[in-house]
């Protein structure tokens, strides 16, 4: 299903011609195959950058910087005065954390609902929140924002419920915490530990589920949804709020058998690649086999449009690729190489790159809460420039962004693939190992003998012969290889 969004000019037009008047966020047009082309920067807004002070201890929830547990501060203003930021590492969307109003202390994150219908103070309010979009817009990103429609905070049964009308008994499970994590019951029916699991079987919740999120995405412009939780929710639920969203939707299915998550995206429009994202973590993170990559694209079958998958390499939910990387004998210098190695390929394998905040700053946090840093802003740090060129390189290759992707070498410290799209055709080599390593790649398509290829990352060339390349790559190196 494509989905277009109400473009400015779309809007103007209805106006002219229905004189019917309209005040509101801009609002980008883009198809699921739009969404393909783009890279997505994750935000989590309140660890993010602090561009309004005046509203860190909103609703009597103080931030505390020194606590990693409770509010830092950041807000909307705050990413506007980074769009910049983003923009020039080149991202074309930003993902931002849920903005619905908490009653907590501990609610900095946005993923405990108490009201549905308003904007947390601590980020501002629905109106900072529109010129954030406008913002953002105006630059070239587009905006997708964070949603939950699996829970609310933890309020029973001591603390009342959340607010109207979501403070109804029978709008809710009451079956107590997931006991059986393994069993899809207890995944759709149980509290996500305390958090109270909304009643999807009663038609009041899915009526004013699938009502808030058509208010939600059609009062702040947003471009798309990042879906959390979405496991825990029965999968006919998505069909009508997919419908009713009326946007891009990219569902969370925190788990890392493609069977198990693929079916996810016959109901929602993609998902965030964890099955990928653990693949990524023991073979580049922990030298593992490049067979493993060979493996897991084997089971893309699963998925709807493999396209439209999020490829990430780490997240808020669990710990920071350099935490977990094992380096060449536990060296910093050999996590970076490992690291640069990962994100090379996750720019340029099928799907949309989603690279969370302080990646390019070379943050290495543990499990949460410590995987969710305050932010620095360091535009000369070399991962920075790292990040920027392959997003550069990317948003100048149709065939990176959704083109065709073919497997052309695999041993078990080296990988390559050629990918095309009406005849742009682009090579990348991938050394998983410590040491030097040459190969010579066979069989490429729609290239020529003597055409000569340029990698991108460097400054070397190759000339076809044969109908393949030769190339050395250093330790950890990735090539890019266009004409």
């Amino acid at each position: 299903m494509v989905k277009y969004l109400r473009s400015q000019v779309l809007l103007w037009l209805l106006v002219s011609v229905l004189s019917v008047s309209f005040s509101g966020p801009s609002v980008q047009a883009f198809s699921n195959d739009e969404w393909e082309t783009r890279s997505i920067y994750f935000i989590m807004t309140d660890r993010f950058s602090n561009g309004d002070p005046s509203n860190d201890d909103f609703g009597g929830f103080p931030s505390d910087k020194n606590d990693p547990r409770k509010y830092h501060g950041g807000d909307f203003q705050g990413i506007i005065n980074r769009l910049d930021y983003i923009k020039n590492l080149g991202f074309s969307a930003i993902w931002i954390t849920p903005v619905t109003m908490q009653r907590s202390d501990e609610a900095y994150h946005g993923y405990w609902t108490y009201d549905f219908y308003s904007v947390d103070g601590h980020l501002g309010d629905m109106n900072k929140l529109k010129e954030l979009v406008n913002t953002a817009h105006s630059k070239g990103i587009a905006v997708m924002l964070d949603v939950v429609a699996n829970h609310t905070g933890d309020f029973l049964p001591n603390n009342g419920m959340a607010a109207a009308p979501f403070n109804q008994y029978d709008w809710y499970h009451h079956n107590g915490d997931v006991q059986d994590w393994n069993d899809q019951w207890w995944l759709e029916n149980g509290d996500i530990f305390g958090l109270d699991d909304l009643n999807h079987e009663n038609p009041a919740v899915q009526e004013e589920l699938k009502n808030w999120i058509q208010w939600l995405v059609q009062t702040t412009g947003v471009d798309g949804l990042r879906v959390d939780t979405v496991k825990h929710v029965p999968k006919w639920f998505w069909d009508d709020f997919n419908v009713a969203a009326d946007t891009f939707t990219l569902g969370e299915v925190y788990h890392g058998d493609p069977a198990y998550v693929g079916p996810y995206t016959h109901h929602l429009d993609g998902v965030l690649d964890y099955p990928m994202y653990y693949t990524i973590r023991d073979v580049f993170g922990q030298n593992q086999s490049m067979y493993h990559i060979r493996d897991r694209f084997n089971q893309d079958r699963h998925y709807r449009n493999k396209h439209l998958n999020g490829v990430f390499i780490d997240n808020h939910d669990v710990p920071r690729f350099l935490h977990e990387a094992s380096g060449k004998s536990g060296d910093q210098s050999g996590k970076e190489l490992q690291l640069k190695a990962a994100l090379g390929f996750q720019f340029t394998i099928r799907g949309i790159p989603v690279l969370y905040q302080g990646t390019e700053q070379g943050f290495n946090g543990g499990h949460d809460p410590y995987n969710r840093e305050d932010m620095v802003f360091n535009p000369d740090h070399e991962l920075y420039g790292y990040i920027a060129k392959l997003n550069h390189i990317r948003n100048n290759h149709p065939a990176l962004k959704n083109g065709s992707q073919q497997e052309k070498w695999v041993d078990d410290g080296f990988y390559a693939f050629q990918r095309s799209k009406n005849g742009d055709e682009v090579v990348v080599l991938i050394n998983n190992t410590w040491s030097n390593q040459t190969r010579t790649i066979p069989n490429l398509d729609n290239l020529p003998d003597e055409t000569k290829l340029y990698n991108r990352m460097g400054s070397d060339h190759v000339i076809v012969r044969n109908g393949g390349i030769k190339a050395t790559l250093k330790a950890k190196e990735v090539k890019i290889y266009t004409k």
